[in-house]
């Protein structure tokens, strides 16, 4: 079975995208014009007006009289992270660690809201997820799977429609999860990662939320500095 081509409209607009989240556009500036796009891509104008309005839905562009502009990054919609950390390049570093630490607060408060909202069933299956977390012999690969469930166990537990909203509009590549797998593995940060967990596991135990926030905001805190290490190596 042959797969769905993607329209032209949406290819175009990818293309732009990446250049611009390249910064090979800068804020402010104008992007070629329709007939210069169309010409370079072997397109109708028409085609390239669509790419541009998907574009400005983005939130990276804005359609003004006289052609389309890069608009500021910080005004650009969540799922623009998505893109930036899929760029074939590896992402600003900066742009990380500020994604990972808007995710931490998020899922810290989801953690919370979990602990103190989760059924029996939730809890027992938090606590044995995290029991598997501290296997000595656990790969990156399966912690990885772990931590992804852990979260989605969390918005689950927590009961509020706000934060599955917000959690499905994360990007799949969000780097805490992403990597974290590898990084809580580590063998010079394992105890103070086994802490965390247990601190975690006892929290959600006792139903003590203040508790499991802060010990998931000190794992990702373990993650982001690993970042920052391998970042400046």
């Amino acid at each position: 079975m042959s797969s769905t081509p993607i329209p032209q409209e949406s290819s175009i607009a990818a293309t732009l995208r990446d250049d611009i989240l390249r910064g090979q556009y800068r804020c402010g500036e104008r992007l070629p014009s329709e007939r210069d796009l169309a010409q370079r891509f072997g397109v109708h104008r028409s085609t390239v007006r669509e790419a541009f309005k998907r574009l400005e839905q983005l939130g990276v562009a804005t359609i003004q009289r006289g052609g389309a502009r890069v608009a500021p990054l910080e005004e650009a919609s969540l799922d623009v992270l998505g893109h930036l950390l899929a760029l074939d390049d590896a992402p600003d570093p900066e742009i990380v660690d500020q994604a990972l630490e808007a995710l931490s607060g998020f899922r810290a408060m989801a953690a919370r809201l979990a602990t103190e909202r989760a059924s029996e069933a939730q809890r027992a299956r938090m606590v044995a997820i995290l029991e598997a977390m501290m296997a000595p012999d656990l790969d990156a690969r399966d912690r990885f799977e772990l931590v992804t469930e852990l979260g989605e166990c969390f918005v689950a537990a927590s009961d509020n429609i706000v934060l599955r909203l917000i959690a499905r509009g994360l990007p799949a590549r969000a780097p805490d999860t992403h990597r974290a797998g590898r990084f809580l593995a580590d063998t010079p940060r394992r105890e103070a990662v086994d802490t965390q967990l247990r601190r975690l596991r006892t929290a959600i135990q006792q139903a003590d939320g203040a508790i499991a926030a802060e010990a998931v905001y000190r794992l990702s805190g373990i993650v982001r500095q690993q970042l920052r290490e391998e970042a400046r190596s």
